[in-house]
């Protein structure tokens, strides 16, 4: 072998025996190490064995928890079950105060996590104590009192305890968690009881005199009618139990997330002193429809409400039995609703009292969200506000307002526009009150425009006025009381001006208002007839059922219909019975009017049978006047009156002509005797008598008057249908008109006029 062999083997050899070294080396230090690891081990092991007595342990935890809690504990066996952990069975707190005997908490198990090395120092940390499955029962006794001691622990992380062999073990604990655990609540003075299940709760670091973070989720159940409703909640946050002094008790920043909806609600919760606790709530609720909401009937669901915000501030006192929520604010959209509330559930029944406004809202999205709305067409917007009180086991609402800007909408067939008011009711809606300073509401064909209008619901009356407005372009005034309104006796009062007044117009007015009411609620009448006198057999059958006392005035600027116009219209009438037949009718009507004209006599002679019947006198007059006898100008076309008035009573139909007369440069005349409108006859006597007259000829004595001026009477009778012309003498013509106007009529009309001077409104 060659040198340079030699050398590169004793190189080799070398090698390899510093690899075998290391690796030996290597082995020996791990080894070392697991020898020095199971030696320590050991080591702890005795030093745990020497400081551990189970039985010992187990009395020495049931004694410091009764101290604590000044209640029975029970504990059956405390086990090592691995080398760090200890678990306890049987273990119970028992209820010594209220219902006595029971466990105001039990656990299946309990299982302590320790850390072994620290036992070297004497001191036993645990890591985590949890309770598996607990119940904590909480019991309102029939006294008031709760069953919830006052725990009595020192704010020290760490406790000193004195093992069995006589030297002393710091313990301090980390973290708490409990699994799957029950809440329960009962109310032994109401018999009632509430459960929260599946509870997990875990708290790192606990110290009870500074904020603690915990986890926690639970799952409610309840029950609504026939509907079961989960809420899933999840949070986390921050608790100081102070010792355990739950007057200083502080949960910060919790957060939490309630699955109610396919989305879930985000809350934040802060709170305070758990004897009157104050919380501060905020919440971010998801957009929902109705059918999201099982717990609510079916016929509730059609609705939709958009992703809003909370905020609830307030406290629970009493025992929890009253609660104040000082504020609580929602804002979703153009909603910002602000509200507050007072509940009392020490009271027998319960009692709450609720307050709430908003700022004003947009009809027409809130339409689309909620359908029933949809059939109104409503637009514009209102603001709400409402006092909600709970007595008696009855939900009240003592007051609900609403301000309208520019409303629109269809109301029960009443369609109005541009309506700006206010809107309030007490007690229920059995107090009404309505104003509104502009808007235009259609009835059929009617259109009331420009309504300055005000009224109440109060005490079963109805009180109704239109300061100002218009009805078909017309200047309206009226005012409308209905006494007893439920009561088929109701008594019905009514103001009513209009700057011109054509009563035709007027009845198409009734009309329209009878044809809308009758599609909501359709009128049984007789199918109309026809034939000579159908005016007034359809107009029998017409009358509204609704009005049995009917009295009130009608003023006018203006009248004018296809027989007579004039100026200054008043008429107050008071009736009686005023009912589909006529044959209980009753009452009084006077009416004056003056500076007019009657209109085309001989024409609407011939147009209208019941004129003609009346107009008799004059044609044969007219014939007269043709044959050279006198001249009469224009008394069968237009003929100016200075002042017409009538004045009647009726009884069962029948209606007596007290006082009817007119004056004029052309025409005087008066109307006496009566008129049955329901058996369809009558007997009435005119005096006639013409002053602007020139005479070609000589006229018989029964067409003069004393003074010598030309006149008619003739008296009208019978059937009206086949009505007798007599005519009569009329010597005293001119006298009985004089005595007529002098009579005058029962009343001044000053009840029109202060009405048409008058500001009248509604009092709220």
């Amino acid at each position: 072998m060659t040198a340079k062999k030699k050398k590169k083997a004793k190189k080799t050899f070398w090698l390899f025996r510093f690899i075998g070294a290391c690796c030996t080396l290597t082995l020996r230090t791990v080894m070392f190490a697991v020898m020095f690891v199971l030696c320590l081990l050991a080591v702890s092991w005795v030093l745990f064995i020497k400081f551990f007595n189970a039985q010992y342990l187990s009395e020495e935890i049931t004694q410091q928890l009764q101290q604590a809690l000044n209640r029975p504990v029970v504990m059956s066996s405390l086990d090592l079950k691995f080398f760090n952990t200890l678990e306890l069975k049987g273990f119970s707190v028992l209820d010594s105060e209220v219902a006595h005997g029971e466990a105001l908490l039990s656990a299946e198990s309990v299982f302590v996590h320790f850390k072994l090395l620290p036992l070297l120092d004497h001191q036993l940390v645990i890591d985590e104590i949890t309770l598996n499955r607990p119940r904590i029962n909480i019991v309102r006794g029939t006294d008031g009192r709760h069953n919830v001691p006052e725990v009595k622990i020192s704010s020290a992380q760490s406790h000193v305890y004195r093992s069995s062999g006589g030297q002393n073990l710091t313990v301090s604990v980390e973290d708490w968690t409990i699994k799957n655990g029950v809440f329960s609540y009962k109310d032994l003075q109401k018999q009632v009881s509430h459960a929260v299940y599946g509870v997990n709760l875990h708290f790192e670091r606990l110290r009870f005199n500074e904020l603690s973070r915990f986890q926690m989720e639970f799952v409610l159940r309840n029950k609504w009618q026939n509907n079961i409703s989960d809420i899933d909640i999840k949070g986390t946050g921050h608790v100081n139990f102070a010792n355990f002094n739950w007057k200083d008790f502080a949960l910060r920043s919790l957060r939490a997330q309630v699955f109610l909806f396919r989305k879930p609600i985000s809350l934040t919760v802060d709170l305070d002193n758990l004897y009157t606790p104050y919380f501060n709530i905020r919440a971010q609720v998801p957009a929902f429809e109705g059918k999201d909401l099982s717990v609510f009937q079916d016929d509730w669901a059609e609705f939709y409400l958009p992703a809003s915000s909370m905020r609830l501030k307030g406290v629970l006192a009493n025992g929890y039995r009253t609660l104040t929520l000082n504020e609580a604010l929602i804002l979703a959209d153009d909603v910002n609703l602000t509200a507050s509330a007072q509940a009392d559930f020490a009271q027998t029944p319960w009692t709450a009292d609720i307050s709430f406004s908003t700022e004003p809202l947009d009809l027409a999205a809130w339409s689309k969200n909620y359908p029933r709305l949809t059939p109104y067409k409503l637009t514009g917007k209102t603001a709400f506000s409402a006092h909600i009180l709970r007595q008696n086991n009855r939900w009240t609402l003592p007051q609900f307002d609403a301000a309208l800007q520019d409303v629109s909408g269809e109301f029960y067939a009443f369609p109005a526009q541009g309506v700006s008011g206010e809107f309030s009711a007490k007690d229920n809606f059995a107090d009404l009150y309505a104003s509104t300073t502009s808007g235009k509401v259609t009835v059929d064909r009617s259109t009331f425009d420009k309504l300055n209008f005000s009224g109440t619901y109060r005490n079963g009356n109805l009180y109704a006025n239109i300061a100002s407005g218009e009805l078909n372009s017309v200047p309206l005034k009226m005012n409308l009381s209905i006494n007893r309104l439920k009561s088929s006796n109701r008594r019905i009062r009514t103001n009513i001006y209009l700057k011109h007044f054509d009563p035709m117009a007027f009845i198409e007015v009734v009309r329209d208002f009878v044809t809308v009411i009758g599609k909501n609620k359709p009128i049984k009448t007789k199918a109309p007839v026809t034939g000579k006198l159908a005016w007034l057999e359809n107009f029998r059958d017409r009358l509204p059922k609704f009005m049995p006392n009917f009295a009130g005035t009608l003023s006018a600027d203006t009248f004018s219909s296809e027989v007579i116009s004039g100026n200054s219209f008043y008429a107050e009438f008071d009736f009686k019975g005023l009912l589909p037949g006529m044959k209980r009718l009753d009452g009084t009507l006077d009416a004056r009017m003056q500076d007019g004209v009657i209109h085309q006599m001989e024409k609407l002679a011939e147009e209208q049978k019941a004129l003609n019947i009346t107009f008799t006198p004059f044609i044969l007059m007219h014939r007269m006047e043709r044959a050279g006898s006198f001249k009469v100008g224009q008394v069968l076309r237009d003929v100016p009156y200075e002042e017409l008035a009538v004045s009647a009573d009726f009884a069962g139909g029948h209606m007596t002509i007290n006082n009817a007369y007119t004056q004029g440069p052309t025409i005087s005349a008066l109307v006496q005797g009566w008129v049955n409108w329901v058996e369809e006859n009558f007997d009435i006597i005119i005096w006639t008598m013409f002053n602007n007259t020139s005479r070609s000829g000589a006229l018989a004595e029964n067409l003069t008057d004393e003074s010598g001026n030309p006149a008619l009477a003739f008296q009208v009778s019978s059937s009206m249908l086949k009505p007798k012309l007599e005519m009569l003498r009329a010597k005293q013509t001119g006298a009985q008109i004089e005595a007529a106007r002098q009579r005058g009529l029962r009343t001044d009309f000053k009840t029109n006029r202060d009405f048409i001077k008058g500001d009248f409104h509604a009092k709220k």
